[in-house]
């Protein structure tokens, strides 16, 4: 380990855990991905809190360089893939949701101490944003992502014209992306309670970090929307359009 590094490890070693937190709110998330709440500590400093749980500093470092990393691609990122792999991300998008980033901020606002009528309606709202957001990622798999899968099945290979007219008649592109675009804005009720994420004069670290979290977590979902708007849905249409076309000159051909 060269000097420097060695001389940046130990001024972080030395500072307070919530310093370290209030100058990178992502530092919160790989602590507790660690199994670490830093709200929990809020006067130890970082080497003494590694100490009491032993876990590595290095450890940690490579947590907050991995979540850095985990931007969102723009849409057009996606401009030359197949629809198959465009499904295929956001469902791993969605896993991501599900199984770390709702969880995660979950725990967080649960944790948070209940202490005026801001973090009371917090902790009232954000379980029933969640409830109906998993909701719609899963209505989006069983509908959408279903239908793209099986018109992309069907424009690479042979089809069942009876099937294909069942799965057509059931399910409209069009139709699905009006839709979508209505339900986009799924954190409007936490922006509206939050005052657009405001931070300015808050002196609680831990609900900084939370509404750093929920602007993130919203910033991650326009992305989202985006890619399944301008890039998903258009293909989708295309390949709707394509599989119908080959389906009548199928069944013109008996």
């Amino acid at each position: 380990m060269n000097f420097k590094l060695k001389r940046m490890q130990s001024i972080q070693l030395s500072k307070k855990l919530l310093d370290l937190v209030e100058h990178d709110y992502v530092f919160a998330n790989a602590l507790f991905f660690l199994g670490i709440k830093f709200y929990q500590y809020k006067t130890e400093t970082l080497q003494e809190v590694l100490e009491i749980t032993g876990v590595s500093l290095n450890q940690v470092n490579r947590k907050v360089e991995e979540l850095h990393k985990d931007d969102f691609p723009g849409p057009a990122f996606f401009d030359f893939f197949k629809v198959d792999a465009i499904v295929e991300y956001l469902r791993h998008a969605h896993f991501l949701y599900i199984k770390e980033r709702i969880p995660y901020i979950t725990r967080l606002i649960e944790d948070l101490e209940d202490c005026d009528k801001l973090t009371h309606d917090l902790k009232l709202v954000f379980p029933y944003v969640t409830e109906d957001f998993i909701k719609h990622i899963y209505h989006e798999e069983d509908s959408l992502f279903y239908y793209v899968m099986k018109l992309h099945a069907a424009s690479t290979g042979s089809f069942n014209e009876s099937v294909m007219l069942e799965v057509m008649s059931k399910y409209s592109i069009k139709t699905m992306s009006s839709h979508h675009e209505e339900d986009d804005d799924e954190m409007k009720g936490v922006r509206d309670l939050t005052n657009n994420y405001n931070i300015v004069g808050m002196t609680d670290t831990h609900l900084k970090v939370i509404y750093q979290e929920l602007q993130a977590f919203e910033k991650d979902l326009f992305v989202h929307a985006r890619i399944e708007n301008e890039v998903l849905f258009p293909k989708a249409l295309n390949l709707e359009a394509k599989v119908a076309k080959a389906v009548a000159e199928s069944l013109k051909a008996y």
